[in-house]
């Protein structure tokens, strides 16, 4: 049976994986009618392919007219869009498809069939999409947190990939991710992340930089300058990343995608905020949290408009490293206490 449900997806991989207890949702809404279908950007493909509750993927590419095309040769009857963009609901209006759910924002309510008004102040990220699914009876189970588990031969490949890198996975592996694609306000800076990766290798652990292909370049040089170390994600596929995330015993990232395939993965993680809120998207317990915050935050912007960019430059290198090892520590002793 085909599914008659298709999801337009979201176009980041931290927003996928805090939507996977959503899509859970409504696989289980529709699983008489053929469970669901979800669009999304191609490099997310593998991993929604491998981890989520779908009939099938469409992996899709920027341009409007293809994404038409994509979703009227599936012969939709109904589209659920995460999405709060305009274009989003233009797309699913475009294909032809009769049934159109979605909260009514960016002005697009003449595009749906089915207009939802968001209800309340915006929570935690998890719940974003808690008053669609209640129109739909479809809730989602309220405790649920986004978990995922990767087929054995991926965790096998990535498990070969490092070593063909170069790193030694007899010792704890730390994986160091310095970017973030939403803006260079999230990153804490790419000399501080070689710094750590300097006393984490002069202490005995293994380290390798986790990057996509938009950030290779920011990875190579801090691996030039640093020990050459190993670089794993610029391949650009998603799931390959995650499976060697899955094989870290502890990362350290920026406000990112990674942050939250650890999350998902249960991979102890430090995460260094600036600009954004960890109370919006980062699910407690599951992440050690470094910041300090500032009167200006959390702003949102993806440039800092100050000289100085005080959220992060005040974060040391120290700081860090004792909250990383220190977490090392606990998981190795069983005593995890994420702050």
């Amino acid at each position: 049976m085909a599914s008659d449900t298709v999801v337009i997806g979201l176009n980041w991989v931290g927003d996928n994986v805090l939507a996977l207890p959503t899509y859970r949702a409504l696989h289980h809404r529709f699983r008489g009618e053929g469970g669901i279908s979800v669009a999304a950007p191609q490099h997310l493909a593998t991993l929604l392919t491998s981890v989520g509750p779908f009939r099938r993927v469409i992996a899709w590419n920027g341009k409007t007219g293809d994404r038409i095309r994509l979703l009227k040769e599936g012969g939709f009857r109904r589209a659920v869009i995460l999405p709060n963009s305009f274009r989003a609901a233009m797309i699913a209006f475009a294909a032809g498809i009769d049934e159109r759910w979605g909260y009514s924002t960016d002005a697009r309510g003449l595009l749906l069939t089915h207009g939802i008004r968001r209800v309340g102040p915006r929570g935690h990220q998890l719940d974003d999409y808690s008053t669609l699914l209640a129109a739909m009876n479809a809730p989602r189970v309220v405790d649920e947190i986004p978990t995922m588990t990767l087929p054995v031969h991926v965790r096998e490949k990535a498990h070969r990939r490092l070593r063909s890198v170069g790193v030694d996975l007899d010792r704890p592996l730390f994986g160091l991710h310095a970017g973030g694609l939403y803006g260079r306000a999230k990153h804490w800076g790419d000399d501080r992340y070689g710094e750590l990766a300097e006393a984490l290798l002069a202490d005995g652990y293994s380290v390798a930089l986790l990057t996509s292909p938009s950030e290779r370049k920011q990875a190579e040089a801090i691996a030039a300058q640093r020990s050459n170390l190993p670089i794993v994600g610029h391949d650009g596929d998603v799931l390959s990343l995650a499976a060697a995330i899955s094989h870290c015993s502890v990362i350290v990232t920026n406000d990112s995608g990674p942050l939250h395939l650890a999350t998902a993965l249960a991979v102890p993680s430090v995460s260094i905020f600036g600009p954004t809120d960890p109370a919006r998207t980062v699910i407690p317990g599951a992440t050690r949290v470094v910041q300090k915050p500032q009167a200006c935050g959390p702003c949102y912007k993806r440039e800092c408009p100050l000289r100085d960019h005080p959220c992060m430059t005040q974060i040391s290198v120290e700081e860090v490293f004792a909250a990383a090892v220190g977490l090392l520590s606990e998981v190795t002793a069983g005593e995890v206490r994420v702050l």
